[in-house]
């Protein structure tokens, strides 16, 4: 009988031996796979750390780069605002020039018009009183002759002078236009330097 129980218990410590072997085996796997799926995880996880930041710092940088267009497009909403006020002052300036100023003004446009023969001059309502028929008389040429239009151009100062048709405009709005089209982009550089 001692030999039975021998072989039994050497077959039970073999089989624990195997048992414990195979224990080892198993827990190392499963040890083993442990960690590759930790690894992955953590692999993941970084990664979706790194999108989600590169996310962030794009939806920040676009943030940043429509703010300074807001700024930029508010500065620019400024300045056009002071230039169209500085526009506007022009005129209203020259629509309360004195009558001395008003006919400087006048004079030095008539003797550059490239008109000849009889021809009308209408004043801006603003302008009104400021040249009179005697005034132009003493002012035209022998190649020009001037006269005063009864009807005014209301809510505007300076003349238009028309002869058959074709007008020659200087109220002071359609002057400042002009000048507003083709000098505004150096007029805001000197002021916005």
């Amino acid at each position: 009988m001692d030999a039975i129980e021998k072989i039994v218990e050497q077959i039970l410590e073999k089989g624990q031996a195997e048992v414990s072997e195979q224990k080892k085996v198993e827990i190392k796997r499963i040890n083993q796979e442990y960690q590759e799926q930790e690894e992955a995880l953590f692999l993941q996880e970084s990664k979706l750390i790194e999108k989600n930041q590169e996310l962030i710092n794009k939806a920040f940088k676009q943030k940043q780069n429509r703010q300074q267009l807001d700024i930029k497009q508010a500065t620019l909403n400024q300045k056009q605002g002071y230039l169209e006020q500085l526009f506007l002052e022009s005129i209203e300036r020259m629509n309360h020039w004195s009558e001395k100023e008003f006919q400087s003004f006048a004079e030095q446009i008539i003797i550059q018009l490239p008109v000849e023969g009889e021809a009308y001059l209408k004043l801006g309502e603003f302008s009104e009183g400021k040249l009179s028929e005697q005034w132009l008389v003493e002012h035209t040429n022998s190649k020009l002759t001037l006269l005063l239009d009864k009807e005014v151009m209301s809510n505007d100062g300076g003349f238009i002078i028309s002869k058959e048709g074709i007008e020659y405009n200087f109220l002071f709005s359609s002057l400042v236009q002009e000048i507003k089209k083709m000098e505004s982009f150096k007029i805001a550089e000197l002021l916005f330097q």
